[in-house]
């Protein structure tokens, strides 16, 4: 069967140069919603335990079920439902959802230009009112920056902003936390105020930007893996393989390996395969078109490494890294190596 490894030196490398940014390690709240970006939630989760973190991001209330016993503190970005644990924190992304909670952990997200979710600037005194009101524990504000990996001034607008949002808030409530910086902001701060930030994508290793920012070479956490399933023994030169038959055989020996769109690894386009612009890290090359649960690769090896870095990937298909890795199945085993 298919399986990714995780690379234990390669995601504690890049935790230690997010950890020189920061003033101790008690800052650092891994992101691990969505699988911890395809890498595997629990897997992530127990290696961020081993590094010495203690906080965790995650998207949903179930996700936070899974690694409860590893943080004290989770913050859940988008939760359905609510279950009362001491270390939960839950988002309050509009006014109306104060409706949902009582006595729970609640965290106020603030909109300071990703207009995307949170609360608008212009809502924060009726939501403090709310809060006061209610006698809800509010233990922390936060926003989410929308260009921090490219040279612009909306960064500054932002930080700006929020920076009076901590001054408005901190009057009322003073003994709370603020986060803003993700991972690209955490490397475009020379002093960072806030008492918590947010690392996602840097922690497996990907943070692109401005060449002018000169963000730090990080080094890629997971590779994916395929086994043999069988080896092509009739082909012949003019042979042609796969759907639709855009692959011609010459002498090459032919496998199938057990990988495909089912499990998350993307139909590459005719153009990409005839002119083998994608090729494993050993120079092996898909022939045909990429099927539901096998490839054809020009290998007999046992077990083939199809990447161990998604960047010739995600510029193959006009994307961004985070796509390639979260559409990584969950039923493919993750091994920690």
């Amino acid at each position: 069967m298919s399986y990714i490894t995780i690379s234990r030196e390669n995601y504690f490398s890049n935790l230690t140069e997010i950890s020189k940014r920061v003033r101790n390690i008690d800052q650092i709240s891994v992101v691990l919603k969505d699988n911890a970006y395809g890498h595997g939630l629990v897997e992530i989760a127990k290696l961020a335990k081993e590094f010495g973190i203690s906080r965790a991001v995650v998207r949903t209330v179930d996700e936070a079920e899974k690694i409860e016993n590893l943080f004290s503190y989770i913050l859940i970005l988008a939760p359905k439902k609510v279950v009362k644990r001491e270390n939960f924190f839950y988002t309050i992304n509009s006014m109306a959802d104060f409706e949902k909670y009582s006595s729970e952990n609640i965290e106020l997200k603030i909109d300071t230009g990703m207009h995307r979710l949170g609360i608008s600037v212009s809502e924060l005194d009726s939501a403090l009112e709310k809060i006061r009101e209610k006698n809800f524990k509010l233990s922390g504000v936060f926003t989410h920056f929308r260009e921090a990996d490219v040279l612009s001034t909306s960064l500054f607008t932002q930080r700006e902003t929020f920076k009076n949002i901590k001054n408005r808030v901190s009057k009322f409530f003073p003994n709370i936390h603020f986060h803003s910086n993700n991972s690209a902001g955490v490397f475009r701060t020379e002093i960072i105020e806030d008492e918590i930030v947010r690392v996602g994508i840097a922690s497996y290793g990907y943070l692109k930007g401005d060449k002018a920012l000169l963000f730090p070479k990080l080094k890629p956490v997971l590779s994916l893996f395929a086994e043999k399933v069988g080896e092509l023994r009739n082909a012949k030169p003019n042979f042609r393989v796969g759907y639709g038959g855009i692959s011609k055989v010459g002498n090459e020996k032919l496998s199938a390996y057990d990988i495909g769109y089912a499990d998350g690894f993307r139909r590459l386009s005719d153009e990409v395969i005839t002119n083998s612009l994608f090729k494993t890290p050993n120079g092996k090359q898909p022939f045909g078109k990429i099927s539901m649960d096998s490839t054809i690769y020009n290998s007999t090896e046992p077990v083939l490494e199809i990447f161990n870095d998604t960047s010739n990937l995600s510029q193959i298909f006009g994307t961004i890294d985070y796509e390639i890795l979260v559409a990584l199945s969950h039923q493919i085993e993750r091994r920690i190596i």
